[in-house]
């Protein structure tokens, strides 16, 4: 009975072990639009390369706290200045060395230590327009392969600042104090 058992049990074993060997294999930076369908399901909560993914309610509940999170607007500038996270920085990125990319290992390093955060505590989210963007997914894809940042320190919030703005816009006790959440420019809009 032992034998017909552990056959099924390696069998499945070794499936598992290849599909994550597969998936590592695929994980990489992709274009706009271009994020694999199973990432943008609600119920898939880790990249291949191990970061978490956040949607509005867990960034909403590390905003509440604050600690040693950085937030980094990987959008350009124009969408930045029209509301973000709030104390989010703006780091563009875009996929690996295009000329209109601000993120780098150095201005990463350089953001925390101004904002106060030790490299080594540090929850770096990176975010966009939202679960399609391509933007915050390749930056946590080149945080964690090339810069050297373990998976746990990096956060990909794929529902971005839109859904966190129409969060704070419909739920009256996130509106009361939405500079927490929003930036001045957000603020404005609500």
């Amino acid at each position: 009975m032992t034998n017909k058992l552990l056959k099924p049990v390696f069998l499945l074993a070794l499936t598992f072990f290849f599909l994550s060997i597969t998936n590592s294999l695929m994980a990489g930076e992709v274009g706009k639009g271009k994020i694999p369908a199973d990432q943008l399901s609600k119920t898939f909560k880790t990249l291949a390369w191990g970061a978490p993914i956040w949607d509005v309610p867990e960034a909403v509940a590390a905003l509440k706290t604050g600690k040693d999170t950085l937030w980094v607007d990987t959008r350009p500038e124009s969408f930045f200045k029209k509301g973000t996270v709030a104390n989010a920085v703006l780091l563009i990125y875009n996929k690996k060395d295009k000329e209109e990319n601000t993120l780098t290992p150095e201005s990463l390093e350089k953001a925390m230590a101004d904002k106060g955060i030790a490299k080594e505590n540090a929850t770096i989210v990176f975010f966009c327009q939202g679960p399609k963007c391509h933007r915050s997914y390749n930056a946590s894809f080149a945080a964690i392969t090339e810069w050297g940042y373990a998976p746990e320190q990096i956060v990909w919030f794929r529902d971005g600042y839109p859904f966190l703005f129409k969060e704070v816009q419909e739920n009256a006790k996130l509106k009361r104090k939405a500079k927490r959440y929003i930036s001045d420019a957000g603020v404005k809009q609500l």
